[in-house]
């Protein structure tokens, strides 16, 4: 098998993400799954996604390709591997991944999380095969853009300089660190394509999402309710919110991820009009194979 396996940091160019989409497509025909989302087909060609691809070419056609995002700059890296039907069980996915494993290296990478959609079979045996255990799952969840009217006595406003306060409350919604809060509130506000915003009831704030631009549609983020005011319809006042902000962005689609064990956030997002849509497994390294 006469392949050639190179690496190529992100933004990618618009021929290799269009070599990419292509390969997308052709396993997405033959096999009824979606690999778009957790390949980051969207921002490959961001200027300021931080990441890499590992391309196989068999020629000059695309076979094979992993790509690896540090989604905000921690040295925490995801990444997700498609190889073409046609070249599967000839060991071209471990040479992707030990090209992955070498490049992880050379980035100082802290973490790693392999991604796999659960219908495919496929993606899970390979995972398995390569090494990597099941960690968690996460479902993504979808919503019409819709206006809706002010709920409560809350008021939505562009973040500012609640920073005290709104470290407080997303460390205790994801048992996040200060350091790491600070770091994903930095990066957050210096992207243009991500908006952070602050519940605030009587000058109290009560809650905080960040939505992010992703072509037509709007992603839900660090959503987070004060512990002292949860219960209280915060976080679904801030779900209308984000939906509305997509009606205004003139966006197609509200979309969110959560762990799918989380029975309490589900219930919420689905009485507030969320749907799922498919379910993506997080794989780790089993200890063995760590070197």
């Amino acid at each position: 098998m006469d392949i050639t396996i190179l690496t190529v940091s992100f933004p990618l160019d618009v021929e290799t993400s269009s070599e990419i989409q292509a390969l997308v497509k052709i396993n997405e025909t033959l096999e009824s799954t979606s690999y778009e989302q957790i390949l980051n087909i969207p921002v490959m060609t961001d200027p300021l996604s931080k990441g890499f691809a590992v391309l196989a070419y068999a020629k000059e056609d695309l076979v094979g390709v992993i790509t690896a995002i540090d989604m905000i700059g921690i040295h925490a890296y995801e990444w997700s591997a498609l190889v073409h039907v046609d070249y599967r069980r000839q060991g071209l996915g471990q040479a992707l991944i030990n090209e992955l494993q070498r490049n992880l290296e050379v980035r100082g990478f802290e973490s790693e999380l392999a991604l796999t959609i659960k219908e495919s079979q496929s993606g899970t045996a390979f995972l398995q095969q390569a090494g990597y255990e099941w960690n968690f799952s996460e479902a993504t969840l979808k919503a019409e853009v819709k206006y809706a009217e002010k709920q409560l006595d809350v008021e939505v406003v562009p973040y500012t300089n609640e920073k005290i306060e709104l470290t407080q409350i997303l460390m205790s919604a994801f048992d996040d660190s200060e350091d790491e809060v600070h770091t994903m509130l930095e990066f957050n506000v210096s992207n243009p394509s991500r908006h952070v915003f602050v519940a605030k009831n009587q000058q109290e704030v009560v809650g905080t999402v960040t939505v992010v631009e992703e072509n037509k549609i709007l992603w839900v983020t660090a959503l987070a309710t004060e512990p002292s005011h949860q219960g209280q319809g915060i976080g679904s006042a801030l779900l209308a919110f984000a939906k509305a902000e997509g009606q205004r962005m003139v966006c197609e689609a509200v979309m969110l991820d959560v762990e799918i064990d989380n029975d309490k956030a589900l219930s919420v997002y689905e009485k507030a009009g969320f749907k799922p849509i498919i379910q993506v497994d997080y794989y780790v390294k089993t200890p063995t194979t760590f070197k």
